[in-house]
Order: structure tokens, then sequence, then C-alpha cells
């Protein structure tokens, strides 16, 4: 479904894809405020072992979009019914914690990536590839040992130790796994039925079916193996696949089903996100040092921003290290869906970071909102 007004957009992942290369495979899907303008696929969902064709309905692991599509949105559904506080802090949900400065980090802290955790710790590498997964409970403790980078609430510092503790914070206090509260809460009430988690058991290789296309990733050199059905994140695989930093997986057009959501919710129409706390959410976090985090969401940054040259300043998205992307225009009621496999079969292809701007600032320029 390519908008006539779109062919331009069209044409230039056509020759950036299936021309240059620069990204194996992509599905582009582009909503307006009266609906999907563009959904289109391009290249190869899989190069390697065997070339593979990407389809529209193509699954794709979002790896870091985890943290605003699942443990954001679910916490601003856990908040909505006050069964949450943003300000709570860790010693609400864990103890002991021993270091008297991160029991004070809060749900809202861990959200708006100031809670002064590292950004990330490789403890895969303390396990072989084949053990069976150890609990997200036990990966949470050993986040509660690390050492802090700055005092909670100082600065930004984008972790994926955070959203770590936030997934387990959310199992807490609904008293269900992340995965079967996301299908409760989110997928199953707007009717989706692929997007998800996708479990790990041990060394069992993919876990995707032989009919099922999905978007394969890297070579992975801790599995050694290309994966296709499997969580791409180290340590998300090392807790079984279910993560609130990622793990999950999705089609273009589910994720296009909660953005449809979200947008009615901010027009006060009932569904799933109330409008308050949805503003509450989207709004940037950024005293007392200035940044660019909302909760659980990032916003345009002034220069060199992911989402290119024209998003208002009332937007909100999110990168994923594989090569997704979801940004939203809250004035204008445009979204973007970008979502590739960059990292097939090697994470050091950086060539997206030059696309991903193009690819929005392109659509913006055929929708004349410039």
């Amino acid at each position: 479904m390519t908008a006539r007004g779109l062919k331009r957009v069209d044409r230039l992942l056509r020759e950036k894809i299936e021309g240059a290369r620069e990204v194996p495979g992509a599905v582009l899907l582009v909503r307006g405020p009266d609906g999907v303008i563009l959904r289109e696929a391009y290249g190869l969902r899989q190069g390697l072992p065997a070339e593979l064709p990407m389809t529209r309905e193509t699954l794709f692991d979002l790896a870091s979009l985890t943290k605003p599509v699942c443990a954001s949105l679910l916490t601003l559904i856990m908040v909505q019914r006050g069964s949450l506080d943003l300000d709570q802090d860790l010693e609400a949900w864990f103890l002991p914690v021993k270091d008297p400065a991160k029991r004070r980090i809060t749900v809202r802290q861990l959200l708006s990536n100031r809670s002064g955790l590292p950004g990330w710790r490789p403890f895969y590498q303390e396990y072989p590839a084949d053990r069976q997964p150890i609990s997200m409970e036990a990966l949470s403790q050993r986040v509660l040992e690390e050492p802090l980078e700055v005092p909670p609430g100082k600065e930004e510092i984008y972790s994926d130790l955070g959203f770590l503790l936030l997934g387990s914070i959310l199992e807490r206090a609904s008293g269900r796994p992340l995965d079967r509260l996301f299908q409760e809460e989110i997928a199953r009430p707007l009717g989706l039925s692929r997007i998800g988690y996708r479990r790990v058991e041990g060394d069992s290789g993919a876990t995707a079916g032989e009919d099922e296309a999905i978007a394969a990733t890297e070579d992975c050199p801790w599995r050694r193996r290309v994966l296709a059905g499997e969580v791409h994140d180290e340590n998300c695989c090392l807790v079984g696949g279910v993560g609130g930093h990622a793990g999950l997986f999705s089609t273009a057009a589910d994720l296009d089903r909660i953005v449809a959501e979200i947008f009615q919710g901010l027009r006060n129409r009932s569904g799933l996100f109330a409008a308050g706390p949805l503003k509450t959410f989207f709004q940037r976090q950024d005293a007392p040092s200035p940044g660019t985090w909302a909760l659980g969401w990032d916003t345009p940054s002034e220069k060199g921003s992911a989402s290119g040259r024209y998003y208002s300043k009332n937007s909100v998205g999110h990168n994923g290290f594989t090569g997704t992307s979801l940004w939203m225009d809250c004035d204008r009621n445009v979204s973007v869906i970008f979502l590739t496999n960059r990292v097939h079969p090697s994470r050091e292809n950086a060539a997206i970071r030059a696309l991903r701007p193009q690819v929005h600032d392109a659509v913006f320029e055929e929708l004349l909102l410039v």
C-alpha cells in the first residue's frame, strides 16, 4: 500500500535497501490523521544462510523499543489504576538495598534514565550460552550491586539496567510474569496476535517456525549461530528472553495498532490510555539538568536527532539496537514505524544512523507538513 504522495519515500528506500544494501531489509509504516498512509516491505528479512524476502507481515526483534512499548505503557496502565506510584523508591520493591543512594531511586527516575545506574553491563559473559536461564530476580540483584555512576536524579544516563529493574518491579506489583502481563493488559485488549515475547529455554536454537516470517538478526558470537526468532540482546537471553529493556517482537501492523490507541487516548476518547497520564509520560523530565528523555520515551533533540528535522516539540519516540524505531508527532497525529534488521549478520553495520533521519525527513516533506 503505497500512497500517491509518498512515492519518493518508497523510491528512496528501494534505492537505499534494494540498491545500495545499506541495511538488508525493512518495513516502513506511516500513519497520518486519517489512518495508515504507507505500509511497505523492502529487501531481505534474511541473507544468511539463505536469502528470504522481507514481507509486510515480518516479525522483528524490537530490542529497546521494548522499553516504551512494554515497560512504559504497562507502568502507565498501573499508575492509572493506582497500583503503582511514579515516585515510589526501590525500597518499596527490593529488600535489602544496601547502598543508601540506591534506595532513593524512583520509578520515575528509572523511566527517565536518571537513576544514576550504568548504561549496560555484560552479565551474560559470566555464563555459557547453553545454560538454563537465570531468574529476573537474580539478575535484578546483580544490577543492585553495580556502583552508581552519578547520584540519582542528577543527569541522564541511558540505562538498560534501569529498565531491567523496572521489569522486575512490574512483575512484583502485578503478581504476573512480564510477558503474561503484556499480553493481558495490552496485546489481547487491542486484538493483537503477533506482538509479544518469545521465551528461550537453554540452548534450544532459534525458536522461529520454518513457515513464520521473522527478520534475522546477528550471527551471534556468544551463541554461535544466526538468530531468527530468538532475542538478540544477550542479557535478555540470559533471563529467558523476557525483560523490561528488551525481548519484545512485533510486526509493524501490531505496533501501529498501539500507536492508534495512543493517539485516541490523547484525543480524550475511551481506551487503554487516558490523556492525562499519556501527557505526563510524554513530558521531558529535564530537571535538574537539561535532557531529552520523557518517561520511557525519547524526544527530538535540537541537533542530530534520529527523528530528523521536522517533528514538532510535542513528539516522542525510541530506537532499538537491532535497527527498529517508532516516532510519533502528537501535534500532527503522524507516526513513522521503521523496522530494519540492520544487525544482520553483524552489528558493525551503522548505516541506519544516517538512513533513519533521512526517512523521517522524506516522509514529512512529502506530506507537506514542513
